[in-house]
């Protein structure tokens, strides 16, 4: 039977709408988790990080959205290695200058973590961009069901999501690299449902590059958080939008 990480759950706290738990397995701050600890992201929250980074919670299920991110990942690491004069413009790399796509590390060979040296956080990164054969630039896939976010003032493709910017600005400064290039797959609602007939081209990808956010203040209080929830082996509080996380952990019954 496979271990359940409900089992390190001390205690459910109505009153304080807190879980109590066992931090003998902790995990690390990848970069999808720094948005929701600041409180700026719109699909996660404070107490779901902190029961996935205690094991209590294993994360959403797959879907559909997740499925087809991690089907054109590949496909779009691929065209845009294929295509690498379409890095040259936003990159502002001088004609003449060799231009790479560099593989990440696969995941099963690096124990899911390509930054074993450090102590709290932690994550994948989807690749890097090479310039005279030297690491220069993080790469950063998306898919996305619509443009608008990504919409600057001037209704250009330009906008990068808070979020996403969290999260490839950490890997970015666990990289000792300053800056990202974005590479975007926008998806109909139908190409969601097939997403390996899906194609990259001009028409549906993007590229957008931006300098790194810096990033001290927001990973010193990330390890401020790490530091009081999850060393001190309890949750931030819970609210509404964390209804779905507590009625899995509740539903645990020890044998």
């Amino acid at each position: 039977m496979a271990y359940d990480g409900r089992r390190a759950i001390i205690d459910i706290d109505e009153d304080e709408k807190t879980v109590f738990f066992d931090t003998y397995k902790l995990k690390k701050i990848t970069g999808t988790r720094v948005a929701p600890i600041l409180g700026l992201s719109e699909y996660s929250t404070p107490f779901k990080v902190a029961c996935e980074l205690a094991g209590l919670y294993p994360g959403d299920g797959p879907n559909k959205y997740i499925d087809a991110g991690n089907i054109l990942e590949p496909v779009l690491r691929d065209h845009i290695g294929n295509n690498v004069q379409l890095l040259r413009g936003p990159l502002k790399v001088a004609e003449g200058s060799r231009i790479a796509v560099e593989e990440p590390v696969p995941m099963e060979q690096c124990g899911y973590d390509h930054f074993h040296h450090e102590r709290v956080f932690g994550g994948l990164v989807d690749g890097y961009v090479q310039v005279d054969g030297k690491r220069d630039t993080i790469l950063e896939i998306k898919t996305s069901a619509g443009r608008d976010r990504w919409l600057d003032d001037a209704g250009e493709i330009a906008n990068v999501p808070m979020s996403y910017m969290l999260q490839a600005s950490l890997y970015a400064e666990l990289s000792r690299l300053d800056r990202i290039a974005f590479v975007v797959g926008f998806l109909e609602e139908e190409d969601y449902e097939r997403p390996k007939r899906w194609i990259p081209s001009a028409d549906n990808t993007a590229v957008i590059v931006k300098e790194k956010l810096d990033m001290s203040d927001h990973m010193a209080r990330c390890i401020e958080w790490y530091d009081e929830f999850m060393k001190g082996g309890f949750t931030p509080e819970w609210t509404e939008a964390d209804a779905k996380v507590l009625k899995y952990l509740k539903a645990y019954r020890p044998r």
